[in-house]
């Protein structure tokens, strides 16, 4: 007792140690892919080139849609816009004359070289047109007209518009005079100059001046020749200016529809996911759209669905352990265990960002179901043999139950450890990292289930076991019979069921490499319900595009056809592409300033404006096909795209190759068999074939990274059962013959395998509760892997496979000469 009493005290202080830092773990995690992108992916080797040579890259952006009016709209963002750091709000002006000015800039302005009379017809012909575009956007006009004249009179005591402070403190002359030509640099609008203090408020007068308006002779009085107009309306190609100014008039289409504005901020790419978590939240009437929308919001959904989802683990678990125990106290012992295991966990992944890891929410989010599982599936283990040592009346049961459980737990729980282990020495970063989240959940659950159960039967005495009951729980059970007439069943039939097997096995291989088909949608990390979602359906109809930068290196006129043809390709799509020949939907075949600004050390960009919305199956597909063709691209797909592709292919062609190498050299020192392992490896992967065929019927097209974890997570958590049988038949056959053995084996260690798998299945079913798909995929595909494995797989298929290889299991060593023993 005075053992008991000096562990429990110990595990107190280790536990008020760890429990502080579990408790900040949950908000660590990352949500981000880009932490994990390696140097070696294409889009990353863009990317640096686009920041070395392009000075691109540096920035991303947040798409806000708001319902109402534009003041109120604009007020909205900036009553909010300190929230995000460093960022710049661009309006719809803004964009338009970012667009303009961008043009004049790539084509050089020269506008000396033009004859005057050519000047004042194109001028008349301008000023036309915008006086047609104010008249149909009436409301741009009404707004330009309260910046122009309400901030002088009110002090700027409103910063709605900083632009324009800085213009007005650029010209001299009057308080108007200022204000009107202030007016006139931010917004390009000559119409300003007719207005003043006294009138800019009737907007009925505005609007039938606008419509009267013929003569601009004032306008050219104002401004003449040498203004600033001339500059930023003239170049040396007319028809082109033309055409593109008139495009970047009409593209503030896009940024208002209905009762809907957009508006675009521009933001750091390190931005933080709270702090537009934040932002997307303080908004009213609003929706935020792009790419860290997606993943801010992943990140508020999922931390909202944690504390869900753990305490459905627990509400599962306790339900499962008192249909399969029917005893209180060691039900309480179960789940303490598990709890100081999750503690465990958080804690040691705490500690490990100390040094620099970054925790993946993937990694977050499995450790609770696998830590309970482990904890709880190794408890009974050790809690089951206690009540078999205390039925045969052993003189010191816990001792030789720990002596014994413990052997088969440490088999068992190194295998599993080796198997998540494999993931720590894959090339791709994002794999190593979920690996060390596997590794130390593991690990965290293996010294509980030991150690902590131990102390606590230590403490509590073997009468209290039975409570609320007369007699503690017995190891027997009615299931033992159904057990022992499957595995009978199955050897009788044994090379039949082989021969099924196999069958099985090539049929699934089949349906999942030709029918099992996976996404990167964006609906599979965030609910239906989320904003983000809603207003990517907005923005479908408004600005819906996405961008790639494409990169084609070599001498620019050798690859002049392939950079002529991929341009008209994608323009011919709907696409916009600005580089050395096109500036959005137009081809610019004569040499221009374009040149320059886009081939830069044998390099040659073009920037492509998807017309379809980030990480949707559109955009990933052009982008996909783009990156098949040999292109270097940049980009928030691009870089979806590659940590998918090298995230998959790395995991089929090294580590899961590496895990069943690792178990199999590890089982064969152990047990000195090859084929017991290999077998092993073989049931395992038609459990994971199984999990992946009903996932794939249930939900059609999974996540993509689904299929992956019920693959590695099987491949771990699966050995456990078999190891179990194993470790029981080697006992038993010294004293039955070998299928009687394989009988007696199932029968002992079917009660504990059948509780281990319904609490297993149960924690990664308690997944299904969440908002997101993506965590239901993992749940179910999960936990039907393990109900297939733990309830056909260990006691029906392998006893017919253990009887068909008989002595040939143990080749090509007898168990006995090596470690096990």
């Amino acid at each position: 007792m005075k053992k008991g009493a000096l562990l429990l005290i110990l595990w107190l202080i280790l536990l008020s140690i760890t429990l502080p830092l579990a408790i900040k773990t949950p908000s660590l995690l990352i949500y981000s892919d880009s932490p994990f992108l390696s140097n070696s992916l294409q889009s990353v080797k863009a990317q640096n080139i686009l920041m070395k040579y392009f000075n691109i890259g540096d920035k991303d952006y947040l798409y806000v849609i708001i319902n109402g009016t534009y003041n109120y709209s604009i007020d909205e963002i900036y009553r909010y816009i300190y929230l995000l750091n460093d960022s710049i709000i661009i309006t719809p002006f803004n964009y338009s004359k970012i667009l303009e000015n961008e043009y004049i800039s790539y084509l050089g302005a020269n506008e000396s070289i033009l004859k005057n009379d050519n000047l004042l017809t194109t001028l008349y012909q301008n000023l036309t047109k915008l006086k047609l575009f104010y008249i149909t956007h009436f409301q741009y006009f009404e707004y330009e007209l309260n910046v122009t004249f309400w901030l002088p009179l009110h002090n700027f005591s409103n910063n709605i518009c900083p632009e324009y402070k800085i213009n007005f403190d650029k010209v001299n002359g009057s308080l108007l005079e200022r204000a009107r030509y202030a007016g006139y640099l931010t917004f390009r609008n000559p119409f300003l100059f007719y207005f003043g203090f006294n009138n800019y408020t009737n907007y009925t007068l505005a609007f039938e001046f606008l419509v009267k308006l013929s003569n601009y002779s004032t306008i050219i009085h104002y401004l003449n020749l040498s203004s600033p107009l001339s500059n930023l309306t003239y170049s040396s190609n007319i028809t082109i200016v033309n055409s593109l100014l008139n495009e970047t008039q009409n593209v503030t289409n896009y940024f208002h529809k209905g009762d809907y504005w957009l508006f675009i901020i521009e933001v750091p790419n390190n931005e933080s996911l709270t702090a537009i978590n934040q932002f997307i939240k303080s908004l009213n009437n609003s929706y935020v759209v792009g790419h860290l929308a997606y993943y801010a919001q992943s990140a508020y959904y999922t931390q909202n669905d944690i504390e869900i989802i753990d305490i459905t683990t627990v509400i599962l678990v306790v339900i499962l352990l008192i249909l399969l125990i029917r005893s209180l106290v060691p039900i309480v012992i179960l789940v303490s265990t598990a709890g100081v295991g999750l503690v465990l966990t958080y804690a040691a992944m705490y500690l490990a960002t100390l040094f620099g890891y970054k925790i993946y929410y993937i990694s977050g989010l499995v450790a609770p179901p696998i830590v309970f599982g482990l904890s709880v599936d190794y408890g009974i283990l050790f809690i089951y043999r206690y009540f078999e040592e205390l039925a045969n009346k052993s003189l010191d049961p816990l001792s030789k139950s720990f002596r014994m459980s413990t052997k088969g737990i440490l088999i068992s729980g190194i295998s599993i450890v080796l198997g998540f282990s494999s993931f720590m020495f894959s090339p791709s970063d994002l794999l190593r990292n979920i690996g060390a989240a596997l590794v130390i959940s593991a690990v965290s659950s293996l010294i509980p289930a030991v150690f902590f159960t131990y102390m606590l039967l230590l403490v509590i005495s073997p009468r209290f076991l039975s409570f609320p009951r007369k007699e503690i729980p017995s190891p027997n059970d009615i299931r033992q019979k159904y057990l022992s007439s499957l595995s009978k069943l199955s050897i009788r039939h044994n090379k039949i069921i082989v021969f099924i097997i196999i069958l099985s096995m090539i049929a699934l291989i089949f349906y999942y490499t030709s029918y099992v088909h996976t996404n990167v949608n964006v609906n599979e990390i965030v609910p239906s319900s989320a904003s983000s979602l809603l207003g990517t359906k907005i923005l479908e109809n408004m600005y819906d595009y996405s961008i790639d930068y494409v990169l084609i290196h070599g001498n620019f006129s050798k690859e002049y056809p392939l950079i002529y043809n991929l341009t008209n390709n994608l323009i011919s799509q709907g696409n916009l592409v600005y580089g050395p020949i096109s500036l959005g939907k137009m081809m610019i075949t004569n040499d221009t300033h374009l040149i320059n600004e886009f081939y830069k050390d044998n390099y040659t960009l073009l920037i492509v404006y998807l017309k379809y919305p980030v990480f949707s199956k559109q955009a990933i597909n052009i982008t996909s096909k783009l990156i098949k063709e040999g292109f270097l691209v940049g980009g928030s797909n691009a870089q979806r795209i590659d940590i998918v592709n090298n995230t998959v292919k790395t995991y089929f062609s090294f580590t899961l190759p590496l895990t069943i190498i690792l178990i199999i050299v590890y089982l064969f020192l152990i047990l000195g068999s090859i084929i017991l392992p290999l077998r092993l490896a073989l049931t395992i992967g038609l459990s994971s074939l199984f999990g992946v065929f009903t996932l794939s019927l249930v939900y059609s097209s999974t996540y993509w990274l689904s299929p992956l974890i019920v693959f590695a997570l099987l491949f771990s958590l699966g050995i456990d059962y078999d190891m179990f049988i194993v470790i029981r038949l080697l006992e038993e056959m010294k004293d039955h013959d070998f299928d009687d053995a394989i009988v007696k084996a199932v029968e002992s260690t079917g009660l504990v395998i059948t509780a281990c798998g319904l609490i297993l299945a149960g924690a990664f079913f308690s997944l299904i509760v969440s908002d997101i798909r993506f965590l239901n995929e993992i749940g179910f595909g999960v936990g039907v892997s393990i109900l297939f494995d733990t309830f056909i797989v260990r006691p029906f298929l392998v006893p017919s496979i253990l009887s068909v290889l008989k002595k040939y299991n143990f080749w090509p060593f007898r168990f006995k000469r090596f470690l096990y023993t």
